[in-house]
């Protein structure tokens, strides 16, 4: 047995433990997940400009357009956006009462979440582990405009996606 089969078999072994039952399984199962935008939470578009020039600035890779560039542009490739690889991790949930959750990105207020949502968020928060991220969405972008038969660039309204989920 070589060193690469001891630590795959170590891997295949790991068990979790279930935080509800107390009891080990070979997998993580998702409890919860959804997903909201920042219009959603009634995000105003200074408040989401202020957030993606945060994310931008804190990204270590800055890895724009996917690498391309608009001369890479063909008539088979699909619409890049600028920021779309920006993410981060930096999402806070500030309970102000039963059923009103404010959403935090990297310390700025996006706004609540709705009560439905929220409820089910309270319910998780205390027995599930909650992981969350945010995506930039829209912004400036290229593509192929086959109309004008030459790649394009234009902009579209920027947004963020906040995916929730407890396991």
């Amino acid at each position: 047995m070589g060193l690469f089969d001891f630590f795959k078999g170590q891997k295949n072994e790991e068990t979790h433990n279930d935080p509800v039952t107390n009891e080990k399984s070979d997998q993580i199962t998702i409890q919860y997940e959804t997903k909201l935008t920042a219009r959603e939470l009634k995000a105003d578009k200074t408040q989401i400009t202020e957030i993606v020039d945060k994310m931008v600035e804190e990204d270590p890779f800055k890895h724009y357009y996917k690498g391309k560039t608009l001369e890479d542009m063909t008539p088979l490739a699909q619409r890049l956006y600028k920021y779309e690889a920006i993410t981060t991790v930096n999402v806070d949930f500030h309970t102000k009462e039963k059923d009103r959750i404010l959403v935090v990105v990297e310390g700025k207020p996006v706004g609540f979440i709705p009560e439905d949502k929220a409820r089910t968020i309270q319910e998780n928060q205390s027995r599930f582990l909650l992981t969350a991220f945010v995506y930039v969405t829209g912004g400036p972008y290229i593509e192929y405009d086959k109309e004008q038969d030459k790649p394009v660039a234009g902009e579209s309204p920027l947004g963020l996606d906040i995916f929730i989920q407890f396991t």
